[in-house]
């Protein structure tokens, strides 16, 4: 995680979980989710609650595991009728603190580039300064996981730029090329 500003803000102690599970409770105030839902263009969030369980992973580092659940209030894109919808994401990211040594030349290709394979896990995100910031890692979850035109249950676009003139005509038959061919073969016969 960068130093980006967050719209809310959950910090732990990351040298806490050394050698055991902790489990904690994130649950946004009013004031909170109204920022969140600005910050994210929601209409509102009715509830918002992250169960992380926190385990130690590898030296210094955490893994967040657990469901993040919510009840988001949203505007149909297509009926622009304001509806809610549930949410429940489960979380579950890797933390290390940041490595004061560079990279290895082995994690370069020969254009001095890093690859990234597609197929592997993603590499644990940084811890700053010995704080993890759950509030972070609930926002950046929401914003990954928000449908960008959101759309009532059973709302469906119908419609296009306008009446369709020809919708009451028949349409025209087109003449089938076997037809023609078979005008061919008439005028050759006779």
């Amino acid at each position: 995680m960068t130093k980006e500003t967050f719209p809310y803000s959950y910090k732990v102690n990351a040298a806490r979980v050394v050698d055991k599970d902790e489990r904690v409770t994130v649950t946004p105030d009013e004031a909170s989710l109204k920022a969140i839902a600005k910050t994210y263009e929601l209409d509102g969030i009715r509830d918002l609650k992250a169960d992380f369980l926190l385990k130690p992973y590898r030296k210094a580092g955490l893994r967040v595991v657990g469901p993040l659940t919510g009840t988001l209030e949203q505007t149909c894109v297509v009926s622009l009728e304001p509806f809610e919808s549930k949410l429940k994401i489960d979380v579950d990211r890797t933390f290390e603190p940041q490595s004061s040594r560079p990279r290895k030349a082995s994690d370069l290709n020969e254009d001095g580039e890093i690859e990234i394979d597609l197929e592997t896990l993603d590499p644990p995100d940084v811890i700053l300064d010995g704080v993890l910031d759950l509030g972070a890692v609930i926002c950046e979850e929401l914003a990954l996981t928000l449908d960008p035109f959101p759309r009532k249950p059973g709302v469906e676009f119908e419609g296009g730029d306008g009446e369709d003139e020809s919708a009451g005509e028949e349409p025209e038959a087109k003449p089938s090329p076997f037809a023609a061919l078979q005008a061919l073969k008439d005028q050759t016969d006779s």
